[in-house]
């Protein structure tokens, strides 16, 4: 498998573990688990960093891939809603962390449905953004 091809793969792998996980730890706070809330939103978090370190380091080393598939429209609105939530999605997800974790459940409740959305819609959004790469990119 080539270098970029490597790098997207395990990016694509890791943001999905990443939502997958956050939809379990919003399972498992629906049914009062806190502790395992707790553990895989952290999962959660470990996963889209080793995300962006493979996204940063994809690319560093290789040039940006344009879409020239015949969903052109669909795609590049699916990419720049990806791209702006992804950037907004950061600083919620630490403060919605920092908030568990120092135990302001109260403002933690506020912005947590907020950040869970948006995460979950990026690591889908990251997902047809690999297919539509991949696989429907002539």
């Amino acid at each position: 498998m080539e270098g970029k091809l490597l790098l997207d793969t395990l990016g694509a792998i890791t943001i999905g573990i990443s939502g997958l996980c956050i939809i379990a730890g919003l399972v498992f706070i629906k049914k009062n688990l806190r502790e395992y809330h707790k553990r895989s939103m952290i999962t959660a978090s470990f996963f889209a960093l080793i995300f962006v370190a493979l996204y940063l380091i994809k690319n560093a080393l290789y040039p940006p891939e344009k879409y020239m598939g015949p969903y052109r429209g669909l795609f590049l609105t699916i990419l720049w809603s990806h791209t702006i939530l992804a950037l907004v999605n950061f600083p919620l997800a630490v403060v919605t962390l920092f908030y568990g974790l120092k135990g302001l459940h109260h403002k933690h409740r506020k912005v947590a449905p907020i950040t869970a959305f948006v995460w979950i819609y990026v690591a889908f959004t990251g997902w047809l953004i690999y297919v539509f790469m991949r696989w429907l990119n002539p």
